[in-house]
């Protein structure tokens, strides 16, 4: 009589059971994982450079790289070291889209002019070779610095036609104030400099940020 050696078949099968179920499981972790991974949005990786001059304003270069999305781009400005230790925090300030133009005078960003309702974007992305401008007309520190402007209170800001000055209640114009001392269109400032930061709203990264001297 011929005997079958079964006594083997059970560990084999549970061997190649054991892999099937662990080559579905990395199947469907790699899957989760990459889905995950296409859900996360990406940074555009761009290099931006600034300019300011208290006579003409300020300049943002897209000096190389990826276009970016201006629904999706936030622009900050604050002092820079040369201004005082430790006021990065205190005078970060988001630049007003709706002032930001390109060369040909259309504006990031429009609002409606009878309710400040949003209306939309009139560029779509900054793209390289562009560059933006907000010109000095548009420099108001209670528009371009607003938590560090002095308040109405304390006197008034007045564009005279080549650039900013402050005149305090007591009719002094440029006077030594702590506040007025950290506004980039104060004459006093040209050869100091600030943070221009380039953010992507959708993701919360910094694209880029560059270091501007002031510039008569």
């Amino acid at each position: 009589m011929i005997k079958n050696n079964d006594s083997a078949v059970s560990p084999v099968v549970g061997v190649m059971l054991m892999l099937v179920v662990t080559i579905i499981i990395a199947a469907v972790v790699s899957g989760f994982a990459g889905g995950f991974a296409e859900g996360q949005t990406k940074a555009p990786q761009a290099t931006i450079q600034g300019e300011f001059s208290v006579t003409s304003g300020l300049k943002i270069v897209h000096a190389g790289g990826e276009a970016i999305p201006t629904a999706d781009m936030l622009i900050t400005v604050k002092n820079g070291p040369t201004f005082g230790p430790n006021l990065e925090a205190m005078s970060t300030n988001a630049l007003n889209l709706a002032t930001v133009i390109n060369s040909d005078g259309v504006a990031v960003m429009s609002y409606d002019s009878t309710n400040g309702g949003f209306e939309g974007y009139g560029i779509s992305s900054f793209n390289p070779g562009d560059t933006l401008y907000v010109n000095i007309s548009n420099c108001n520190p209670t528009i371009l610095q607003p938590t560090v402007a002095l308040s109405s209170r304390k006197g008034d800001y007045s564009y005279n036609g080549y650039h900013w000055i402050f005149t305090d209640k007591n009719g002094i114009v440029n006077p030594d104030n702590a506040f007025w001392a950290l506004n980039f269109v104060n004459q006093k400032n040209i050869g100091k400099s600030f943070y221009l930061d380039v953010n992507d709203k959708a993701s919360g990264t910094l694209i880029s940020r560059a270091v501007v001297t002031i510039k008569g």
